[in-house]
């Protein structure tokens, strides 16, 4: 977040375009509005600030947590490393904040501070709302009473249903996700962000991935499931990253699960629909339906 009193002068570091191509990094451009104190002494205002991000989604709730940080920091004197690196710490300690860069002071009255912030792939049920994850497992701020919509369509929901009221510690942000069952079910949010395009993303609806099972209803291995509006439930198989012999690959699959939207919308009113396999079809509802 580069913090500046002059927007035309403030100069980007070479390694953040780069970022922003290969990670889909988001990065703030902070503009901080000119003053100078007594004797000609310059600095800048952090609660004077414009906020410039080409991110797909940013929550609202973390452009108000980026602010508060902002405010509280005040009017820093332009030559004050200390206040200044108080501020990118500051920064660092919030939950959605993956990385801060290197401080760059613009004189005489401008700062440029580069954030990377993490990018949600999932949301976790924290009691009756929800938070958004990121891909490394870390737990992001933004309470929301649905799940949160993102990238054209809804961010998928980390199963089994129920699973955070089976701990005296509900999930709070900052916290990584350990649970082997929100391990694997976030495995596979990820790859459906890469793999599955904005439309069937849309088409698909909420979603939530329950990988409590290891076993499909049919016993054999991987027991993945997504379980949509309307009753409907994706029989997905092993959860991505592991090798196994003679799996079928993840694009595959989430191909599979583009054809049975297209299905869908094309009048076939499945209730189960298996992609495990090369050539996806239904599977009998007293499979896996009746299984909870």
């Amino acid at each position: 977040m580069p913090l500046s009193a002059n927007p035309k002068r403030a100069r980007v570091p070479a390694w953040i375009p780069l970022g922003i191509a290969l990670a889909g990094f988001l990065w703030l451009l902070t503009s901080l509005s000119r003053d100078a104190q007594g004797r000609g002494v310059a600095s800048v205002d952090a609660s004077c600030y414009r906020l410039h991000s080409g991110a797909q989604w940013v929550s609202e709730a973390w452009r108000n947590r980026i602010e508060r940080v902002l405010v509280r920091a005040g009017r820093i004197p332009a030559g004050d490393r200390e206040a200044i690196g108080e501020l990118a710490r500051d920064l660092a300690q919030l939950s959605f904040v993956a990385e801060v860069g290197e401080p760059e002071v613009i004189w005489p009255d401008g700062l440029s501070l580069p954030i990377r912030l993490r990018e949600p792939v999932a949301c976790v049920g924290v009691g009756e709302d929800f938070l958004p994850v990121a891909v490394d497992g870390t737990v992001l701020a933004g309470y929301s009473y649905a799940p949160h919509e993102a990238y054209g369509g809804w961010l998928p929901v980390l199963g089994p249903a129920g699973i955070v009221y089976e701990t005296m510690n509900p999930l709070q942000p900052g916290d990584v996700l350990d649970d082997p069952r929100h391990v694997d079910a976030l495995a596979v949010a990820a790859s459906m962000n890469q793999y599955l395009g904005t439309t069937d993303r849309r088409a698909l609806g909420r979603v939530l991935i329950d990988a409590s099972r290891k076993l499909g209803p049919d016993s054999l291995p991987g027991g993945v499931r997504l379980d949509l509006e309307g009753a409907r439930r994706i029989l997905f198989g092993r959860p991505p990253g592991g090798d196994f012999p003679g799996e079928l690959r993840e694009r595959d699959k989430w191909e599979n699960v583009s054809e049975g939207l297209a299905r869908l919308a094309a009048g076939e009113a499945w209730e189960v629909f298996d992609v495990r396999w090369d050539v996806p079809d239904q599977a009998r509802r007293d499979d896996s339906l009746g299984e909870d």
